[in-house]
């Protein structure tokens, strides 16, 4: 489509989406219909979606009804997903800077010249400096996964994801502590613990309907303790505004009184944990008078929490959440939630914590290969073993557990300037905006002017793409064929949905035409998607065709949890095979198995102690946020945006167009605020101005603002310069061991 059609087309159908969201599929009468089932990218959880179209162009996104879980069920982002198909400020032709960077000044390419010149430049950088002088950065998934491919192939170690911005913490204290990955049973918990973990804005269709009838039931308790009256603190039986920070001392004095008293699951614990005689040690003085003056929860209230839980247990979940940079004590604060869990004895229970049952599992647990399991087509790619900027995986470093496919992010800028432990001349970037999802913003601007060359592939130029010296422009996901992925016991594949708009490509096609222009694609055993698609299915024809016409396929099995023999002996009917397996109690202990290095649960972490003295135990080491500022800003997810991705999408954009701080009413008014008043806030890394909206729903002590806003796009001019960023207030020192980023930080406030 020309330049012009796709002005005249985006004009009629995205404007069409702005006047009416409640549009429905029939609402246009296009002509033929036809529905294509795939998968959204509107935010990170991606949810099965069935798609709309009419006379080739999309009109409607609903969930896909054959994902159970979901249903039709679509939250305000992914029903964007037409009118961002059809924004006029998309991008639709590669891009090569002509003015200074940041000026946004530009001329158009074809793919040709655009990937020549990045080839070139990549190659010349390469033969002077090494390949190791080049930084790759994306968001988590896909787009990550072909980007670290083509790195690789390069032969720069220095990959990056969005994981030290947001949910390393409990993906490497999961791992440490139980061996991997677990999921949360809530829809048959009887009693939760939240620590802010805001499901009814930072969406995630499947676990918000869970939580949402949870919350709703007389027989059920939500306790949540979050500085900030949020959504998920108004559905809540109890909350209690803890302060900024503090998490860390409620859950140690919590287990304190479990093990002061003894109830916990003994058994349990005895059986498949170890390190129980150092937790004693390490919670001895952590008593609930002792963190009554440092959370602001008095000792009554915790001793009475504490038999709640246990009284409720098994079916209790202390919630670890999911974007977890409260503080530099991070990695304790979810070790303690992780172990809490632990002491209740919810492993492998209905309604408190269990492995995934995906495909894979179900057959290890059948004893046969029963559903069918993916082939890995990057197994060829190998990250070298040349040091890295940050040191991620590297013995010696702060960074050591750190996994080298994703790094630490807010390492990149000081390992630009100072040049150490090498000189980096050269930065690929996609769909990952730096400069508003990662801390010290005003260090990285300085590190990307250092730069020789920088390299963007997005959908908009956003505020990094802006300072890039080529950008490529991306096809939407509804554009787009991509990779089997899975969810829950069967797997999911996003079709596309419409022909691409102007002269976009996807990634997968940029990177391996780009390995193939640089001669460096020897790794690569497919060309295209179909080709990927084919190895990961093991050349199983009907699952792709499955997926191609439904775009999910999952299997009926009863769900089954290791350690209750009701959900264990209904499996057994499905399939006698585990019949030999099951214990004389009934449970199938012989499949629980922990990738933990001593096999089991661990409580304290030897391996952590020698390396990081103080720190294999739970500890209170840093857990300070306000550092003397006399307030704490904390900063959350809007059901309206995701991140930084989406402001700019116009009825998004109309929905919500920046975020007000919220302060307490009577702190602002003993300061002499006013609801609506500009302020500054300012701490040693920088200042923004904002606005002041007044609330009784927050600490005294406590700021909130959504992130993603006060953009820095000329070409956006719905954003550009609307709302305040607040990672301009954040540091670029890292959380303890696991190096997270730290989103609650210290300010005092000027009156502008």
């Amino acid at each position: 489509m020309i330049r012009r059609d796709f002005l005249k087309t985006s004009a009629f159908l995205g404007s069409l989406a702005c006047i009416s969201p409640k549009l429905s599929a029939n609402a246009i009468n296009l002509g033929n219909k036809k529905s294509v089932f795939s998968i959204c990218e509107m935010c990170s959880t991606r949810c099965p979606i069935e798609v709309s179209v009419k006379d080739d162009k999309g009109i409607f996104i609903n969930g896909n009804l054959k994902f159970g879980a979901n249903k039709t069920s679509v939250c305000a982002r992914g029903g964007a997903g037409i009118n961002q198909l059809y924004d006029k400020n998309r991008l639709i032709k590669p891009l090569i800077r002509v003015g200074k960077r940041g000026e946004n000044k530009w001329r158009e390419a074809s793919w040709d010249e655009a990937l020549s010149l990045v080839a070139t430049k990549l190659n010349e950088i390469k033969e002077k400096y090494g390949a190791k002088s080049v930084i790759f950065t994306s968001k988590a998934g896909e787009s990550h996964t072909h980007m670290s491919n083509f790195a690789c192939a390069y032969g720069s170690p220095n990959i990056f994801s969005h994981y030290s911005s947001c949910p390393i913490t409990y993906n490497m204290v999961l791992e440490h502590t139980y061996g991997g990955a677990l999921s949360r049973d809530f829809a048959n918990a009887k009693y939760i613990v939240n620590f802010g973990h805001n499901l009814f804005e930072g969406l995630v269709i499947s676990d918000t309907k869970k939580l949402a009838k949870f919350a709703a039931n007389p027989n059920t308790k939500l306790l949540v303790l979050e500085p900030r009256f949020s959504v998920v603190a108004a559905k809540a039986d109890e909350w209690l505004p803890i302060k900024p920070g503090t998490d860390v001392a409620f859950l140690m004095a919590l287990i304190h009184i479990w093990l002061r008293d003894e109830k916990y699951d003994k058994e349990f614990v005895n059986k498949y944990c170890i390190g129980l005689d150092e937790l004693k040690k390490s919670v001895k003085d952590t008593s609930p008078k002792w963190q009554e003056s440092i959370t602001g929860i008095s000792a009554d209230t915790l001793e009475r929490i504490a038999d709640e839980i246990y009284k409720a247990a098994p079916k209790v979940i202390i919630d670890w959440g999911h974007k977890t940079t409260t503080t530099y004590a991070e990695y304790q604060r979810t070790r303690a939630i992780a172990i809490a869990n632990a002491l209740m004895g919810n492993y492998e229970k209905k309604g408190g914590i269990h492995t995934s049952k995906n495909a894979s599992n179900l057959n290890k647990i059948i004893g046969e290969n029963i559903y069918p399991t993916l082939d890995n087509p990057n197994k060829m790619f190998v990250i070298p073993n040349t040091p890295r900027i940050d040191g991620a995986g590297e013995k010696g470093c702060k960074n050591y557990f750190v996994s080298r496919k994703h790094g630490v992010l807010m390492d990149i800028a000081p390992a630009i300037l100072s040049k150490k432990p090498y000189a980096i001349k050269a930065w690929v970037n996609t769909r990952f905006n730096h400069l508003v999802n990662v801390a010290n913003v005003n260090e990285s601007l300085k590190a990307i002017n250092e730069l020789d060359f920088i390299v963007s592939i997005d959908i908009y130029l956003n505020d990094f793409s802006n300072f890039a010296d080529v950008v490529l422009p991306e096809s939407s996901y509804l554009e787009r064929d991509e990779s089997i992925l899975s969810i829950g016991n069967g797997y999911y594949m996003r079709n596309k949905a419409v022909e691409v708009i102007g002269d976009t490509k996807s990634g997968f096609d940029i990177f391996r035409e780009l390995a193939s222009i640089m001669k460096i694609d020897k790794p690569y055993t497919y060309k295209t998607i179909n080709e990927y698609r084919m190895i990961q299915a093991k050349g199983n024809v009907d699952l792709l065709a499955k997926l191609k016409k439904d775009g999910i396929v999952t299997y009926k099995v009863p769900s089954i949890y290791l350690r209750e023999p009701e959900t264990i002996k209904e499996f057994a009917k499905t399939y006698p095979q585990i019949k030999n397996k099951i214990d004389n109690d009934g449970n199938l202990s012989s499949l629980l198995s922990f990738k933990t290095p001593s096999k089991k649960i661990e409580l304290f972490i030897d391996r952590v102690e020698k390396l990081f003295p103080a720190h294999g135990s739970l500890n209170t080491i840093d857990f300070d946020v306000f550092k003397g500022y006399e307030f704490c800003l904390t900063s959350g997810k809007t059901p309206i945006h995701t991140n930084a991705h989406t402001q700019s999408i116009p009825i998004l954009n109309e929905l919500m167009s920046e975020s007000p701080v919220w302060i307490n009413t009577t702190r602002a008014k003993e300061l002499g605020f006013n609801d609506g008043d500009f302020v500054y806030l300012e701490n040693e890394f920088g200042k923004i101005k904002v606005k002041l909206m007044l609330t009784q729903g927050i600490r005294p002590d406590t700021l909130f603002i959504y992130h993603g806003f006060g953009r820095i796009t000329p070409a956006l001019k719905n954003i550009h310069e609307v709302g305040a960023n607040d990672s301009i207030l954040l540091g670029s020192k890292s959380g303890h061991i696991c190096n997270t980023m730290v989103t609650n930080i210290g300010v005092d406030i000027k009156r502008v």
